[in-house]
Formats: structure tokens, C-alpha cells, sequence
């Protein structure tokens, strides 16, 4: 979440005083920076949902753990992302379906 006052000067939450207050007043406060890479915003159990591969005929396909809200999507989760850092899974890949 970002914020800013009528002057341009960013705000972050005190959490002492419930309220918003100067960026550059704040102990330890250099910049601000955006992170242009999409942000997680918060996860949602797995529940009865589970992925398999598009070609793949197996009806039990793989269990998802979690799903990971983001702004504008979310992806289910079944497993690590790669060590890059990447998702394998993706729908052009996979198939999401509920079980009973």
C-alpha cells in the first residue's frame, strides 16, 4: 500500500498511534522504492482443489496447498518454486479442478 500526503511526502502507518505519519520523520526511513515484480497480498488454503498437467488422463492430479492472492490474480500452489525463483506451473500448463 502506498500513501502520500498533499504535499508529495510518503506516509507510513505508526502503529503506536494508529495513524499515518511522515515517511522521513520515521527512525531509519532513507526512501521509498517501488517494486515493479508483483507482490503477494496475502494466501488462502488449498481446500478440495487440485492441478494436473493439460496431457495427463490421471484423475488425482496434485494436491494445492495454498493459493497466493495477488492484485490482479492468484496461483495455486502445489509445490517450491524452481531454485530461480520461477513458478513451473502455469495454466497454459496445467488444470485446475475441484474434487468432491
Amino acid at each position: 500500500m502506498e500513501s502520500w500526503d498533499a504535499d508529495g511526502r510518503a506516509l507510513v502507518l505508526d502503529q503506536e498511534e494508529g495513524r499515518l505519519v511522515a515517511a522521513k520523520d520515521r527512525p531509519g526511513f532513507l526512501r521509498v522504492e517501488r517494486y515493479e515484480e508483483p507482490q503477494v497480498r496475502g494466501v488462502l488454503p488449498g481446500g478440495n482443489w487440485r492441478l494436473r498437467k493439460e496431457n495427463d488422463a490421471s484423475r488425482l492430479g496434485r494436491p494445492v496447498i495454498a493459493f497466493l492472492v495477488y492484485d490482479k490474480y492468484v496461483r495455486p500452489v502445489s509445490n517450491l518454486p524452481s531454485p530461480t525463483g520461477r513458478w513451473r506451473v502455469t495454466s497454459a500448463t496445467h488444470h485446475l479442478f475441484e474434487t468432491d
